[in-house]
């Protein structure tokens, strides 16, 4: 993703901000030439008109199109409204999922006021990434998809949208057996973090046994609204 453009685009921000964004309470004593520098090196990147001096600070003008967090964003939002239609939805979360390279804004991740954003950002490629493998399983390409899930479910033990997902897939390619070994995997997974499996861990075990997974397993969920909704 295109780092820390997405947080203040079109806003100014004071200098002394960015100042301790980049130093934090110990600036350097050519902080503020240094800035200026680094201003001048980014306006060269992005064009002479990108960044706008206003007062004691700066303003980023750029177009939002070309911002890719903006981009993400938008395409999630596309297949959301697309979702009755599996191969354009698929389609539109494999577009934008390609605008990540890594964590948003690397190495300021976990810098303020980054870090909310690009939890926020990262929690909309979870669900976008989710989606995507929800139209895949929607086309009929269980039999593909079930590596993926399972490398998902490690990775988030605690979305349980993919372990339903997983569960559907394995059934769907007739590994009933290993489907409901997912489903005890699952029970093991909320028990750890003190949650009851409820119901609908239940119907999806019941719905293996008798042979009809799809439509029971798979409820369909609501990601987390994009700011540009």
């Amino acid at each position: 993703m295109v780092q820390g453009v997405s947080v203040c685009a079109g806003r100014a921000v004071p200098i002394s901000s960015l100042i301790y964004i980049l130093w934090g309470d110990h600036p350097t004593a050519a902080a503020g030439n240094t800035l200026q520098t680094y201003v001048s090196q980014l306006r060269h990147v992005l064009g002479t008109g990108s960044i706008a001096r206003v007062d004691h600070s700066y303003r980023l003008d750029v177009d939002a199109g070309t911002i890719d967090a903006v981009r993400f964003e938008r395409l999630l939002t596309a297949a959301i409204e697309h979702r009755s239609d599996p191969e354009r939805c698929r389609a539109l979360c494999c577009d934008a999922l390609d605008l990540w390279r890594g964590r948003a804004f690397g190495d300021l991740t976990d810098d303020e006021p980054f870090a909310l954003e690009a939890n926020r950002l990262d929690e909309l490629r979870l669900a976008t990434m989710e989606i995507e493998l929800e139209a895949e399983l929607a086309l009929g390409r269980h039999e593909l998809i079930v590596g993926e899930l399972e490398i998902a479910v490690v990775d988030h033990p605690y979305r349980e949208g993919l372990w339903y997902l997983l569960i559907e897939a394995l059934a769907r390619s007739g590994r009933m057996v290993e489907a409901l070994r997912t489903c005890e995997r699952l029970r093991h997974e909320l028990a750890e973090a003190g949650v009851d499996a409820g119901r609908r861990l239940i119907e999806c075990e019941q719905a293996i046994l008798s042979g009809a997974p799809g439509g029971v397993i798979r409820q369909q969920h609501v990601p987390p609204r994009c700011a540009s909704e």
